[in-house]
């Protein structure tokens, strides 16, 4: 094999490890995406069933090509050594050295990092945030992930981790979650808030996103009741992000995850909440992640692209 043929085939694995779904992407040098997958991420078993879901998956996706570097975005909190610390999201995912592990069977690095973040680096490098340097995104999956870059940098704390910034109180009816606050953002405007009021409204409900499907047809179809539901989810967005927004005063917000599918419904309450509050903060540009759902494994894949290349940006 010629060092160009090496090259052509060097495959970086994008592994979006969420607390529902787990998403996997794995891409040229050029950041092209070549497959993806889905899977229902494990809520249980041995540190090897839980290594040989991911091997498996990664395996499915490189097919004979070699993987020359791994990259993670997880739901958080996720320790300085790359332990994920999240019982509550994660639970059998929690203290495993997953680095470790995938480093140890592909031989080849792995890197791990706040799903929030790679999902933002992401769209910095090829989506949304291209031509700005302070970006906050928002991935609305089960819980709200939150990354502010500045300058292309992710912000974090004085430990090194990233903060938890979804977890915050707002006003509202009572919202209560396992961080200990009676109406936390995160329980009020994530994706998961949201199918839960669209299984509340509707018949035959499933428990599942084509609940929220169906609400977003009814409102598309000017049903008052799934209009008003919609408005209520961006208010509640809003809330939080109206904090977010006069800490920070990125240029652009970007909305991501599984939740952003929807925000033409709930866009215009979005947007009028958001406008009550511009005296605190500027006005950002608001924008829906490019890459869609697999938007954190493309970043986790860009993460990867940039450890094996030191001088490429993010």
């Amino acid at each position: 094999m010629t060092d160009v043929d090496a090259v052509d085939r060097a495959r970086y694995v994008g592994i979006d490890l969420g607390g529902t779904a787990t998403r996997f992407v794995s891409t040229d040098a050029q950041g092209t995406v070549l497959r993806s997958k889905i899977a229902s991420t494990p809520s249980s078993g041995t540190v090897g069933e839980l290594g040989a879901f991911l091997v498996s998956a990664i395996d499915e996706l490189r097919g004979e090509d070699p993987v020359v570097a791994i990259g993670i975005g997880a739901s958080g909190p996720i320790s300085p050594d790359g332990i994920i610390r999240n019982p509550d999201t994660l639970p059998a995912f929690t203290g495993v050295d997953l680095p470790a592990m995938l480093s140890r069977v592909f031989s080849t690095v792995c890197l791990i990092d706040n799903d929030a973040v790679a999902a933002a680096l992401g769209e910095s490098c090829a989506g949304a945030g291209q031509g700005f340097e302070n970006i906050l995104m928002l991935t609305l999956g089960t819980g709200i992930g939150v990354s502010m870059l500045q300058r292309g940098e992710p912000v974090r704390g004085s430990d090194g981790q990233h903060p938890e910034a979804g977890h915050m109180s707002i006003d509202g009816l009572a919202a209560p979650c396992y961080c200990g606050r009676d109406t936390c953002w995160e329980q009020a405007a994530s994706r998961t808030a949201l199918q839960k009021a669209s299984t509340a409204a509707v018949d035959a409900p499933s428990n599942s996103s084509r609940d929220i499907d169906e609400m977003a047809g009814r409102a598309a179809g000017g049903d008052p009741s799934a209009i008003r539901m919609f408005d209520e989810y961006g208010e509640r967005l809003a809330a939080g992000a109206a904090t977010l927004l006069g800490v920070y005063r990125p240029e652009v917000l970007i909305l991501g995850g599984s939740g952003a599918v929807y925000f033409p419904y709930y866009r215009r309450a979005l947007q009028s909440a958001l406008a009550r509050l511009t005296g605190t903060f500027p006005p950002p540009t608001i924008a829906v992640a490019e890459h869609g759902e697999y938007g954190g494994a493309i970043g986790a894949a860009a993460l990867a692209r940039a450890r094996r290349s030191p001088d490429m940006r993010p």
